[in-house]
């Protein structure tokens, strides 16, 4: 674990623990300070511009009826423009190397920021305080790594919350799962014992690049769903049932399968406020996979990678959705069903366990013609 995964843990079991003296009146403006400091002294950027955004937000959705639709499109532009411009400019990025400082939880609360701006111009969100959208937006728990928990849920869950043993033990539970999955497996087992074992053995072939993508896989799900259950954990401890990100993804029957459970908030929030709006202006079901699937990967990184990456996933989606509406062209449902689910989950893992190599040498043949 690093320091700051360390100063992270013990900083919210102390706010846990502050939480629950405090009047139940108070609570939620508790967590929403201890969160306040926590990113403003390891990120003072990132705890400036959430709060500007979130103000923006409050103010576009509050206040001006009559402009309230310009308002709102104006407060998404600029925040994706932000979340844009940082990304291509941050330090984990290959475009340009600068000193821009980390910005935590950017991609997160974005998201989160547009949700509630949709959702308010669809209506669903009649009306809110500036207070309410502070503590939905200030929730220490899921601000670092996710999830994109909605308002909605987050705003029942507010009305519900109590204090029970049972969600401090099951939290405890989780929260000690998650670190054994993130420490044990995922830091110690995958990225450095078969780290070395594969440094031993591979080059920068094919079938090389593919045991580098099957390991990097299998890590990123070790740490990132561990780090959601450390998440949901310390959340739960808190009394606020935050929505899962994880579903077995290893269990998928098919593609479309693997993103409905992998990283669930993302792939649903895409779905809404991509998918379905694309969708319905173009009514071009290929067009509004592969923006979707585009938005995805500049979610995690605005490069040309990641947009190449977009367009392979979508490509997959697509040949999966375009082999069900043929109803089985391969006449697999002949066979008996582990023998029918052995082959569908070896043709969805192999899809994506190609993809490092694939898109290494698209990108190859791209830089060689420029």
């Amino acid at each position: 674990m690093t320091e700051f995964e360390i100063i992270y843990f013990f900083w919210m079991c102390a706010t846990v623990l502050v939480v629950w003296i405090f009047p139940k009146k108070w609570q939620l403006d508790v967590i929403a300070m201890s969160t306040l400091v926590f990113i403003s002294i390891f990120s003072p950027v990132s705890a400036l511009w959430l709060l500007c955004a979130s103000l923006l937000v409050y103010i576009s959705i509050s206040f001006f009826s009559a402009q309230k639709s310009i308002l709102i499109g104006i407060s998404i532009v600029l925040i994706a423009i932000v979340f844009l411009v940082y990304k291509w400019l941050s330090p984990t990025s290959e475009n340009v190397a600068t000193l821009l400082p980390v910005m935590l939880g950017l991609s997160y609360y974005t998201c989160r920021h547009i949700h509630v701006l949709i959702e308010a111009y669809k209506g669903t969100i009649p009306s809110i305080s500036l207070r309410q959208y502070g503590h939905y937006q200030l929730f220490l728990p899921v601000l670092v790594v996710g999830p994109i928990h909605r308002y909605h849920n987050f705003l029942r869950q507010c009305e519900r919350r109590r204090w029970e043993e049972s969600n401090v033990t099951e939290g405890l539970e989780r929260i000690l799962y998650g670190y054994t999955k993130v420490v044990v497996i995922g830091n110690y087992l995958l990225n450095l014992k078969l780290n070395l074992l594969l440094q031993q053995y591979v080059g920068d072939g094919f079938w090389s690049l593919c045991l580098i993508s099957t390991k990097d896989w299998l890590y990123l799900y070790a740490a990132f769903s561990g780090y959601t259950d450390v998440a949901l954990g310390f959340s739960l401890m808190l009394g606020f049932r935050i929505e899962e990100n994880f579903n077995n993804p290893l269990k998928s029957r098919h593609l479309i399968d693997f993103w409905q459970r992998w990283h669930m908030t993302l792939s649903s929030w895409c779905k809404d406020y991509v998918f379905t709006v694309v969708q319905a202006k173009t009514r071009h079901q290929f067009f509004a996979i592969l923006a979707a699937m585009t938005v995805m990967g500049i979610w995690h990184e605005c490069s040309l990678y990641y947009v190449i990456w977009g367009f392979y996933h979508a490509l997959g989606i697509a040949l999966c959705r375009l082999y069900q509406l043929h109803h089985d062209p391969l006449r697999l449902s002949r066979l008996p069903i582990s023998i029918q689910h052995a082959i569908t989950r070896t043709a969805t893992f192999t899809w994506l366990i190609a993809g490092l190599p694939v898109i290494t040498a698209v990108l190859s043949l791209i830089e060689q013609f420029l």
